[in-house]
């Protein structure tokens, strides 16, 4: 089974610390823009290693950020304070440094409740972005080639009408989690994916080839641009 292949902007680096700062200097030129421009900007996170090192570069960028809205491309249904929470990522890492005029952190609701959670996240999605359209969307990937809490084979995969669904039996723990879906992903403006390690290279390789066991290929075109390390560059690099 193939799908159409994404045809992103694919930008080799040397490492990781490569990958974050891009990452960070990226979403740093248009919270720039929209302040200049005078309007909100708003942002889905991704979890993981590069991303949260993007984060704490961010931290460290000066400026108001009270335009700029933070939501969540997905969150395991854990308490707000346990180490497994992507809020408390965020919290700890982009918001590490005082700012006097922060961006607005969007947690999940009630996360310990996946439809609930998800249903709450949805309607606040609504209330504050018109057409539930991103300016910004960062994803990560993981060896399987899931992203957000997309898993291969999963029914989430199927949601057409829901920007956020409940996910319950994830392969990988927590197993209870919500998400972002596949068409509230596909339909942001910008969509950046970082990737890093050899562990990622041959899902990052069957995405890219449209490979629709791969949930990464299934945002086709809606993928924008992939910041790679050499270890997970597509015949390396």
């Amino acid at each position: 089974m193939s799908g159409t292949p994404p045809t992103p902007r694919i930008r080799v680096l040397p490492d990781a610390e490569a990958v974050a700062h891009h990452a960070a200097d990226t979403i740093a030129g248009r919270i720039g823009d929209a302040r200049r421009d005078g309007c909100d900007l708003h942002i889905a996170l991704a979890g993981g290693t590069t991303p949260r090192r993007a984060y704490e570069l961010l931290a460290g960028i000066e400026g108001s950020w009270k335009h700029v809205h933070l939501w969540l491309g997905d969150e395991r249904c854990v308490p707000a304070d346990h180490p497994e929470s992507n809020a408390r990522m965020v919290r700890e890492s982009l918001y590490a440094n005082a700012r006097a005029e922060p961006p607005q952190l969007h947690e999940v609701p009630s996360p310990l409740i996946p439809e609930d959670a998800a249903w709450r996240y949805g309607l606040e999605i609504h209330g504050r972005m018109p057409g539930v359209v991103f300016d910004i969307v960062l994803l990560g990937m993981g060896p399987d080639g899931h992203t957000a809490s997309l898993f291969p084979g999963h029914p989430v995969l199927d949601v057409r009408e829901a920007p956020v669904a409940p996910v319950r039996g994830a392969p990988k723990p927590p197993p209870e989690r919500v998400t972002l879906t596949l068409p509230v992903l596909r339909r942001a403006r910008f969509t950046l994916l970082l990737a890093t390690g050899a562990e990622k290279r041959e899902a990052l390789a069957r995405a890219l080839a449209g490979d629709a066991s791969i949930p990464l290929a299934l945002l086709g075109d809606g993928l924008d641009e992939v910041a790679c390390d050499v270890a997970a560059a597509p015949h390396g690099g």
